[in-house]
Parts: C-alpha cells; structure tokens; sequence
C-alpha cells in the first residue's frame, strides 16, 4: 500500500484518538452536570477500547485495522495527558518555598503515567482494531461484537458499584445510560445472531 492511501487511514486516526483523548478533559473543565457527564463517559476505558475497535472496524484490511487502532488510542492517550498538563494537572509544589505558593511542573510523573499508558495503548491498540475488523469481515463475527458492550457492561457496573452510596449525580446517570444501553445492545446483537442462524437452516420442504 502507497503512502498516499495511507494518508487517509492516518489522519482519520489520529483526528478520532485526539477528539477522544483531548475532549474528556476539555469538558470536565467547561462545568456543568451535561459536560461532566460527557467528559466522564469519553474519559472511560471502555470508550477507549471503543475508540480503537472502530477504527478498525471501518478499515478495509488487518494490517490496516491494527496500525489504526494502535495510532487512534496512542494519540488519545497523548492527547488527554497534554490536556491535562495545559490544566495544570501536573503542577507541584516547590518544597524549597516555605510560603508552599511556588510550583513548578512535575516532569517526571507526566512522562511516567503518560509512558505507562501508551505502552498499554500501543499494546492493545492492535488487538482492538483486529476485532473491530473481525466484527465486520470475520467468519465469526459474534463474539468480537459482543467485545465493546461488555466491556462498557463490566466498567460501568464495577462503578456504579462503587458510588452505590453516593448521592445521584449527571455522572451517575451516565454510568446507568451506558450499562442499560450495554444490555440492550448485548440482547439485540444475540437475538440478531439466533435469528440468522435460524434463516440460515434449511427448511423442510412441504409436501403436496
């Protein structure tokens, strides 16, 4: 494949890894229950993961599926944690001024957590962008449909778990929309599945 072909799948990656990475951030900073909500729901793993699948599953081959799934999520990471810093995220205090009013920019622990998960990014990146594309052209395509909503199911359950005690908040509510949403496309992608298998059997031919 020609550098020239190339160019769209790059971009169309790195455009979707920076909305993803940067907008979390972005919104969390703009106040107000909506944008905390949104700001949580894309700052989620299983949003990341989904980020990746579906690069992959719009690419036309494996190789392609799983260069833009690796460059979608590592630009996301990149993007969210070069936000986060412009926020001040990774200011910390000058031990050396008694008065505790000077910082100075941490680059040590930007570098380490930004490390961290782009390793994790240029690691799963790859797997995710194949099993967008084997939801979409494999011969089984069932199970890696099935990858994202249980994802989303897991996390958003494991989080509402942990916040059971706390009052209902936009973010909360998120959480639920998504876990319920989860469900509902879990059942819809099985029902959808029985029912072509079931098209797919032969049928009795009825005798006159």
């Amino acid at each position: 494949m020609s550098t020239v072909q190339l160019l769209p799948v790059i971009s169309s990656a790195v455009i979707a890894g920076a909305v993803v990475g940067a907008g979390g951030p972005l919104l969390d900073a703009a106040g107000g229950g909506f944008s905390y909500a949104l700001a949580a729901i894309l700052s989620a793993g299983w949003c990341y993961a989904a980020l990746a699948f579906c690069v992959g599953m719009v690419d036309t081959t494996k190789l392609r599926a799983a260069g833009g799934g690796a460059v979608s999520l590592t630009v996301a990471v990149l993007a969210y944690y070069i936000t986060k810093a412009t926020q001040g995220d990774f200011a910390a205090a000058d031990l050396t001024d008694t008065t505790g009013q000077t910082t100075y920019f941490s680059w040590g622990e930007f570098a380490s957590m930004t490390s961290l998960w782009g390793v994790v990014a240029l690691v799963l990146g790859p797997l995710l962008g194949l099993a967008g594309w084997m939801a979409r052209r494999g011969r089984v395509c069932l199970p890696f449909q099935l990858l994202i909503p249980v994802i989303a199911l897991a996390e958003t359950t494991m989080r509402l778990h942990v916040e059971a005690s706390s009052p209902s908040t936009p973010v909360v509510t998120a959480w639920e929309v998504v876990r319920t949403a989860a469900v509902v496309l879990i059942g819809v992608l099985l029902a959808y599945a029985a029912w072509t298998k079931w098209r797919s059997q032969p049928r009795a031919q009825v005798r006159g």
